[in-house]
């Protein structure tokens, strides 16, 4: 009986030890290759975010590092309608971002075709949707800036995604 429960044990920290459970990291961008510019339009609370989220190193020797211009920043809210309601039973939250990459490293070569090193415009979108069915106008609107704070985070997220496949 004794053997029993040692074997079973032994089964059971080989199970899981063979897990390979592993602290979650967060995906992040290497200073070293990439800086952000925005347009005037781009909102600075924006721009705080993606730069505290990414951790924005100094702007020393730029001309190495490929530049990412966040070109468009949207953030629209609808209000979806259905049955007799007069209220909207539902609320959509859609986010959008716009953005192209420049190579540095490529740019500083002489080529002699003189292709251009830019990409062309890249757009990621965000959409959440959430009940709008509440009796407290307050608890209303502080739901919905939680989800347009929750979609701006997801679509911080994908950009960094989308940023390092760039190196693929």
């Amino acid at each position: 009986m004794i053997y029993k429960k040692e074997l079973l044990l032994v089964l059971v920290c080989f199970v899981i030890s063979s897990c390979n459970i592993n602290e979650y990291k967060q995906l992040k961008i290497d200073n070293g290759k990439y800086y952000f510019t925005y347009n005037q339009d781009i909102p600075f609370s924006l721009q705080e975010k993606i730069n505290s989220m990414i951790g924005q190193s100094s702007y020393s020797d730029n001309s190495k590092k490929s530049e990412i211009h966040i070109i468009k920043y949207e953030l629209r809210a609808y209000d979806i309608y259905s049955g007799s309601a007069l209220r909207a039973l539902e609320k959509e939250i859609k986010a959008t971002i716009s953005f192209n990459v420049k190579s540095g490293n490529s740019m500083n070569m002489d080529h002699s075709m003189h292709m251009d090193h830019s990409m062309d415009k890249i757009s990621v979108s965000i959409m959440k949707r959430f009940s709008a069915i509440e009796l407290n106008p307050l608890a209303e609107n502080e739901m919905t800036k939680f989800m347009e704070n929750e979609a701006l985070n997801d679509l911080i997220d994908q950009l960094m995604i989308e940023v390092s496949l760039i190196d693929l």
